[in-house]
């Protein structure tokens, strides 16, 4: 008897290291991070018509309403769309009033009198 007792013993010692660890659980898994879209470079504005003089460049992401800077607000008179976007110009800021449009090309080498030398911001979208 004192035998079995000692085999039974054994086995349940072996059973018992050979049973599987427990599993650690999974680490958790972060959220997707929402990356914003870098500003590219969407509208050429001179200070002239015939794109002449003094060129602005603005960036921006597409489809968000920018202001003029300062030493831009109301003295741009010809412009061209990136290739691939339509841009919109607007007499007052925050794209707030009449707006004119134009593409990449052949763009707006001259700004109707009403928009000319008036516009406060702009916004180009995907053409």
């Amino acid at each position: 008897m004192q035998f079995i007792n000692i085999i039974t013993a054994s086995l349940l010692a072996n059973l018992a290291m050979a049973a599987p660890a427990p599993v650690a659980a999974p680490e958790a898994v972060a959220e997707p991070v929402q990356l914003e879209a870098r500003a590219v470079p969407l509208i050429d504005v001179w200070k002239n018509s015939g794109f002449l003089d003094l060129k602005f460049t603005g960036s921006s992401n597409a489809g968000t309403c920018v202001n003029f800077p300062s030493n831009f607000n109301d003295i741009v008179s010809s412009g061209k769309a990136k290739p691939g976007f339509r841009c919109t110009i607007w007499v007052d800021k925050n794209c707030v009033g009449t707006g004119f449009s134009f593409n990449a090309s052949p763009g707006a080498s001259s700004l109707p009198s009403w928009i000319n030398d008036k516009a406060s911001s702009w916004k180009c979208v995907a053409a």
